[in-house]
């Protein structure tokens, strides 16, 4: 049988530069466990067990908890201590008849499962059970025999001493329930309403475009890159053109609205986009050219829809790679423009820039609304934007959602933002089935549409818009984090801000997997999600949230994870404790078991390599960290802290680290039982790939009250 090591999974956030241990508060108070007798409650027999079966405790006795089943526990009254917060340790005891055992301060989990059993009876060394604060007044420790080992033959539980060191003073914590209330897009069925065949000799297709309605007519108009199949994307040289009484049709062919021209800088043209104003129908769109790092922004205008005079203006601006598919709209007072493109322009991240006008033909400088973890050139995941707004929320729209072209070329992602201009870590809320989607408003109708290479015309769904409550959490605030810890629908850390002098900056984000524990089953990568918690359990000051229950989709997987705010040696901190539990075998082979850290920094690496290829290393090192300029985010790992170590994998277009106690390609079964995944402290330094400060974290993380 495979032995748990006694230390619960657990991650601990350290937002502060490192700081020397304050000598003052480096007392430790160390409790005979037996001279807290009697206890305030129990549900099974406890007592002082003398020295016994070979072993010889402090004090010559125990605190020995006679459980008989699981969930069976026994709570003492701790004697009044200094205010401040504490690291909890204990010398425990260990037998082949002892259970697993968690621990409890006033009725809410703190720190580390700890596996009592072993072939024979022993005393262990101090244990580190984890952190708590501690206000003045009374408090109460709460020991539950959660289950046993599968060799154990009992449920005992002994503790012989119980230490609490006092690392720093009582942090100031709000922590706030939240619900966000928004629409989300949930798409129709397709429906052909164009074929831009129709009258050739052969198959064309559309690709990027734009419907408008003639403000005096109120006809249609649908105006598209056009190009006989198959795709010919260089030599796509006009824009197709067709007009309808309603979008269900029927569409007339109309002759071309635009045609390339050499003279005007246009090798070829791509992605039309109109707006109205003021009596003048503009329309953006790129011209290519073989200088792919400086792609020509271009307008037309049109009195009617019919006849365009192009901008003596052009180029409004370049950008690249293949900077292009423009859109754009009304925020405020000012017009704003979309548009894909890469940083740099000579390839790399994918990102949806925007520039902002008062007149459409003069645009401000580029900002980055929205970057991808992906780069590269030429297509990407940025491709088609395209913003509305619904409520109080923004939705960025764009094509095409994967790392496999091909693949995600009909897939829309939609991210929602307070914020027009900030979808940097965004939550995407939909993937919809559709390439260079536009959204048309048609009174009080929506509609999503869909055209391409190979696919035949324009198509059309229905676009409608689920109102109600989108997500659950807590908001977590002190003077040096803020968090967004998300229990509904799916369990994770959604957002971490730090502060490390100079104001809060993001550290971790959701950007893809976000923070926190997954399951790869039958397969690698993520197929269970944590999902909600049966109940979340907050302690009296907020600095302690209990996630209890956490499901994983489909299999008999739970897991609990607890966070607790707690100014550490280190700095201030944000721990987090997670136990698996296996009620029945999965449905497949388990190919990975995992904790996730979603960096919101360039880079991820570890003390070997600064900046990690995305790809698998062996075992687990003393540490990972995401970096940029001005920040270092540090996870720091407890040595042994995981059942097993396998592996390390690192996503570098997402700055991701995935801790992998359990990694087997091909998958292997995983035993019913309760496992610690591992122990992490992710500490925050204020100086680009801060190895010394990693070292200290990691020093201070693997000390022993």
């Amino acid at each position: 049988m495979r032995r748990l090591i006694a230390a619960l999974a657990g991650v601990v956030l350290t937002l502060a530069g490192a700081a020397a241990p304050a000598r003052a508060a480096d007392e430790t108070v160390r409790l005979e466990a037996e001279a807290l007798l009697p206890a305030v409650s129990a549900s099974a027999p406890v007592e002082a067990q003398p020295n016994c079966c070979g072993v010889a405790w402090s004090a010559g006795r125990q605190l020995w908890f006679r459980a008989v089943r699981a969930g069976d526990a026994v709570t003492v009254s701790l004697p009044a201590v200094t205010p401040g917060q504490y690291d909890l340790g204990a010398v425990l005891t260990r037998g082949p008849d002892y259970g697993h055992v968690r621990f409890a301060i006033d009725g809410v989990a703190v720190g580390q499962l700890f596996e009592g059993y072993a072939a024979s009876v022993q005393r262990t060394g101090a244990v580190p059970l984890g952190s708590v604060s501690l206000a003045a007044g009374p408090h109460r420790l709460t020991v539950t025999v959660t289950g046993r080992h599968a060799a154990s033959t009992g449920f005992f539980a002994g503790i012989d001493t119980v230490s609490l060191r006092r690392v720093g003073p009582l942090a100031a914590v709000t922590t706030v329930p939240y619900e966000t209330v928004a629409d989300t897009p949930a798409q129709g069925a397709l429906t052909r309403v164009y074929d831009p065949s129709v009258g050739e000799s052969t198959t064309w297709y559309y690709n990027d475009h734009t419907l408008v309605r003639n403000v005096r007519t109120g006809v249609w108009h649908v105006f598209a890159i056009t190009h006989a199949e198959p795709a010919n994307p260089l030599d796509e040289k006009t824009f197709g053109h067709a007009t309808a009484p309603s979008l269900a049709g029927p569409w007339t062919k109309q002759p071309p609205a635009l045609t390339a021209s050499a003279a005007a800088g246009e090798g070829w043209i791509w992605a039309p986009h109109v707006v109205y104003s003021n009596g003048l129908y503009y329309l953006f769109y790129a011209a290519g050219n073989p200088d792919f790092a400086n792609y020509r922004m271009h307008l037309a205008t049109s009195p009617d829809l019919f006849t365009w005079t192009r901008s003596p203006a052009n180029p409004l601006f370049t950008d690249g790679w293949e900077g292009r598919d423009p859109m754009v709209t009304r925020v405020g007072a000012q017009w704003v423009m979309y548009n894909t493109a890469t940083s740099p322009r000579t390839g790399g991240n994918h990102v949806v820039n925007y520039r902002t006008s008062t007149d459409l033909t003069t645009w401000s400088a580029p900002a980055v609304a929205y970057k991808a973890p992906v780069s590269g050139q030429a297509g990407g995941p940025t491709e088609s934007p395209f913003v509305v707004r619904r409520g109080s929320f923004w939705y960025l729209f764009v094509c095409c959602d994967g790392t496999d072209y091909g693949a995600a070329y009909r897939r829309t992602a939609v991210y929602r933002s307070a914020d027009p201009f900030r979808f940097d870590h965004a939550e995407k809320v939909a993937v919809l089935d559709a390439h260079a989607a536009e959204v048309v408003v048609d009174g009080s109708s929506w509609y999503l549409s869909h055209a391409g290479w190979g696919q035949g015309g324009l198509w059309l769904a229905p676009l409608t818009w689920a109102g109600g409550v989108v997500a659950r959490g807590y908001r977590v605030t002190t003077s040096f984090l803020r968090a967004d810890v998300r229990t509904w629908p799916e369990a994770r850390i959604a957002a971490l801000d730090v502060d490390t002098g100079g104001g809060y900056r993001p550290a971790l984000d959701q950007s893809h997997r976000g923070t926190g524990p997954y399951l790869a089953v039958g397969r690698f990568d993520v197929t269970d999600r944590a999902g909600a918690p049966a109940r979340v359990d907050v302690s009296a000051d907020g600095s302690r949230l209990h996630l209890i229950g956490i499901p994983f989709g489909d299999e008999p997987v739970r897991a609990d994870w607890l966070l607790t705010v707690a100014p550490r040696w280190t700095g201030s901190a944000l721990q987090s404790d997670l136990v698996w539990q296996v009620d029945s075998a999965p449905t497949a082979a388990v190919w990975e078991v995992a904790f996730n850290v979603d960096g919101a920094l360039p880079a991820v690496g570890d003390p070997a390599v600064e900046a990690r290829p995305t790809g698998d290393v062996p075992g687990m090192p003393s540490w990972t960290m995401t970096t940029g300029p001005g920040l270092s985010m540090v996870a720091a790992h407890r040595w042994a802290s995981a059942w097993r170590g396998d592996n390390t994998w690192y996503d570098a277009g997402h700055a991701m680290a995935a801790w992998q106690p359990l990694w087997r390609n091909g998958g292997t079964a995983w035993a019913p039982g309760q496992y610690p995944a591992g122990t992490w402290r992710f500490a925050a330094s204020p100086v680009h790939r801060d190895t010394v400060f990693a070292t200290t974290v990691h020093t201070a993380l693997n000390a022993t009250p």
